[in-house]
């Protein structure tokens, strides 16, 4: 059975590079629960200039220039000396690890800050604030130039983006962050999916604006279990008809593809939901859920359908993994989108 763990809540950094790192650094920090969620309002300024203004915010956002600027200004190295301290590793890091750690840093950092964020946050803000460190004319000239970023980076952009950073980032960076949670896998439900060790970035609010969809993992609170989370894949959605025999699952009357299962051992006897279940229609704001590793799942099979209510999010990747028994760090798990 899955129980997936909801890391402790971590405190605010007191700058905005320390923010950065403790915003991925999971290992025990999870949720930015503990943060202001400043509500910013963007002010108002005349239709043309802001224009100009959004179109080069656009430019800086879509060609990650302004992610960059917060990436290289990060503490990768504290944020590598915490996965280090926390996860008991054997041995210590060496310096081409520590440089796989980063890697796996600023992808992540990416998905969590720019992928989750909402439609045109950063563009907006960004808008704002270059409205009010430019003129007009200024902020046209650095627009129609900018096919030579690539080039000649402008200095006049580079201090603004800088800027925007440090003045802007530590008010606008828990606002991103609570879209998105961390957990660290504890057990063997989801294998070979998700290992116990793996610690994997789940989109809190992927929910809010669409459906599950089958073959989604979700983490989710099952209301009898005093409210502990559990992580599963999705099966069947509402008003589909399930049915499982000789462990084969079926979906509508027809035998679903599954590659991402596992079965310890042979179908049991007629009888037991484990491997044999009667056709039964998924109701309506419900979801059927099972676990990728069959025999060694409380799923839906044995706790029924989920309501959507219960969901907590969509599972996205693995950022960090690191083997329970042996204290070493998976290597080739790291950045693994989860499918």
């Amino acid at each position: 059975m899955t129980r997936t763990s909801c890391c402790s809540v971590s405190d605010r950094g007191r700058n905005c590079f320390r923010l950065v790192v403790l915003c991925l650094a999971g290992v025990g920090l999870g949720a930015w629960t503990g943060c202001s969620e400043t509500s910013l309002t963007v002010s108002h300024v005349d239709p043309e200039p802001f224009t100009v203004y959004q179109q080069l915010a656009r430019l800086e956002v879509t060609s990650d220039r302004l992610f960059h600027v917060i990436a290289a200004q990060s503490d990768v190295v504290g944020y590598s000396r915490l996965l280090e301290a926390q996860s008991g590793l054997s041995t210590p890091l060496t310096f081409t690890q520590t440089d796989r750690i980063e890697q796996s840093f600023v992808h992540s950092l990416k998905v969590m800050l720019v992928d989750l964020a909402p439609t045109n946050f950063w563009e907006d803000h960004l808008a704002e604030y270059y409205g009010t460190k430019l003129p007009g004319a200024d902020a046209q000239a650095l627009l129609a130039g900018y096919d030579d970023e690539s080039l000649s980076p402008s200095p006049r952009l580079q201090d603004l983006r800088e800027s925007f950073v440090r003045d802007r980032l530590p008010e606008l960076l828990p606002l991103v962050r609570a879209r998105s949670q961390i957990y660290q896998i504890p057990s063997q439900s989801m294998e070979p999916t998700l290992l116990p060790g793996d610690h994997v970035i789940v989109h809190q609010v992927a929910y809010q604006a669409s459906e599950p969809q089958q073959g989604d993992v979700v983490v989710y609170r099952y209301p009898d279990e005093n409210g502990k989370r559990f992580l599963h894949r999705v099966i069947g959605l509402p008003g589909d008809q399930i049915a499982i025999r000789d462990q084969v699952v079926y979906v509508n009357g027809e035998a679903l593809s599954e590659p991402y299962t596992r079965h310890s051992d042979r179908s049991s006897t007629a009888g037991h939901v484990r491997d044999h279940l009667p056709p039964i229609t998924v109701p309506l704001e419900t979801y059927f859920l099972m676990g990728d590793n069959r025999e060694e799942s409380l799923d839906s099979r044995f706790l029924g359908p989920i309501s959507k209510e219960h969901l907590l999010g969509r599972v996205l990747f693995i950022y960090w993994s690191v083997d329970p028994d042996r204290h070493d760090p998976r290597w080739e798990r790291l950045n693994q989108l989860v499918r």
